[in-house]
């Protein structure tokens, strides 16, 4: 699609919605909330995972192996977080900014949006593939000398991410209600 009948069809839909939401959105407010509320959510959380695996990648580059199945697992979920932050990211900016009634701005943001997809799926696809090559090495490594797994201390750890998502849900339903 070309820039002219990108924005011919962004010109359009904005002037049928009153610039309020996109026109797949537009009659249910319910529906923009929880995609707005999703997106957002998806792209803060995706990139607090990302960073974090990237941050213990990095101190730990002196000591573990590209190979070492600690490393491959926290390449996994680094991808993993990627992937979820750059779809999620791409379409909350898209949400949050269609009522702004710059179909110039618009424009730019679908067509970021649609350079973003690629990436996000190619993020994923490396995921699932090295995670497919993995695999039995991970789980025969696991195997090897099986520790109790405690998960039940580790629950403080959820109190950011569980921030996140009530100021998202907040943020949504707040921008839709004052629509």
């Amino acid at each position: 699609m070309t820039a002219t009948a990108t924005s011919n069809y962004i010109g359009e839909a904005m002037r049928a919605t009153s610039a309020l939401a996109p026109p797949s959105l537009a009659d249910n407010p319910g529906l923009l909330a929880w995609n707005l509320f999703v997106m957002t959510a998806a792209f803060c959380l995706g990139l607090m995972m990302a960073g974090r695996q990237a941050r213990r990648l990095w101190a730990a580059r002196s000591i573990d192996h590209p190979t070492d199945p600690v490393s491959i697992y926290r390449i996994i979920i680094f991808l993993a977080g990627c992937a979820i932050a750059s779809r999620g990211g791409a379409e909350a900016v898209s949400l949050w900014s269609w009522s702004s009634g710059d179909v110039a701005t618009i424009e730019r943001i679908a067509e970021l949006k649609r350079w973003l997809d690629p990436l996000s799926i190619a993020c994923g696809f490396t995921w699932m593939g090295l995670h497919m090559l993995a695999e039995p090495m991970i789980e025969h490594q696991l195997r090897k000398a099986p520790l109790p797994v405690d998960m039940w201390s580790r629950w403080p750890q959820l109190r950011r991410p569980v921030l996140v998502l009530v100021v998202s849900l907040l943020m949504a339903t707040a921008a839709v209600g004052l629509r």
